[in-house]
């Protein structure tokens, strides 16, 4: 006897309506899916999602409402967030509700295809297309783990605070600091220096974000030796002060290499893989 597996959707959901519409649109010939139109309603067909897709036109805090509800109410479907505008807050939010990953619209033929691959393997929701999608499908999350510095990328990750130096970085891949240095710019199009650089901005720009929290604190806490430094770097590639930040004024203009920095931790470092090596640290913040 044959067993039949209950047939799954991809629900489709967010609070502007024509960013929903359009997205079912250009997903309506690629994998069966449901356009959802309230919270209250995804009760009503919980059972018959495979993965649930916020949609996002803008960051606000309605928009983190609905994510948060969304995830606490239904934490056993895999949650996609879907946006025009991605931003390293965002991601660090996405990490933190475990959202399987963060797509930004409109989706290129590369990451339709590696969700179209992922929503086919993991769920029972029908993807049409296969052809389409195999001659696409580029999985960029092996291409990063076979690559010789998935080891550097992790030690980065856990100890960008105290900075770690290339010959450290030598001593557990066997090759030398010239040599990982070319790999690493040739691979990431930025520095070694310059990524841990980023990465310290990136994890300050969530600190700001937390209550009573100061600059100083933030400074020393992401490994700079003084908040004169750190005010000058994040100016410099934020184009705000660490105080307007935290106001949250306008006039948030990203240096080439931030940006480069911000596609390179969207593009070639997964959501899962980020959540992965994130480890629980404790700041010292005043």
């Amino acid at each position: 006897m044959v067993i039949l597996k209950a047939k799954e959707y991809f629900g489709i959901i967010g609070h502007n309506k024509k960013s929903v519409a359009d997205v079912c649109d250009g997903l309506a010939n690629k994998l069966a899916l449901k356009a959802i139109p309230s919270l209250e309603h995804i009760k009503k067909i919980n059972g018959s999602l495979g993965a649930i897709a916020y949609v996002m036109d803008c960051q606000s805090e309605i928009h983190r409402y609905n994510l948060e509800s969304i995830k606490r109410d239904f934490s056993k479907r895999k949650l996609y967030i879907l946006s025009a505008c991605i931003s390293i807050p965002m991601l660090h939010h996405a990490i933190k509700l475990g959202a399987k990953d963060v797509l930004k619209l409109p989706m290129d033929g590369k990451a339709l295809a590696n969700l179209l691959v992922e929503l086919n393997e993991t769920t029972n929701i029908d993807c049409f297309d296969q052809e389409s999608i195999s001659s696409h499908f580029m999985p960029a999350t092996e291409e990063l783990v076979s690559h010789p510095l998935e080891d550097v990328f992790e030690l980065i990750e856990h100890h960008f605070c105290d900075a770690p130096s290339l010959k450290q970085a030598s001593n557990s891949l066997y090759l030398s600091p010239s040599r990982i240095s070319h790999m690493f710019k040739d691979l990431c199009g930025i520095g070694y220096c310059q990524y841990i650089l980023c990465r310290r901005l990136e994890e300050s720009e969530y600190l700001l974000r937390q209550e009573n929290t100061s600059v100083t604190g933030v400074s020393f806490a992401v490994g700079f030796s003084n908040p004169s430094h750190f005010c000058r770097n994040f100016k410099e590639h934020i184009g705000l002060t660490p105080t307007a930040y935290i106001k949250e004024e306008q006039g948030i203009e990203l240096s080439h290499l931030y940006q480069r920095y911000q596609n390179l931790r969207m593009q070639l470092l997964p959501i899962s893989k980020v959540k992965k090596a994130k480890v629980y640290r404790t700041y010292g913040i005043n």
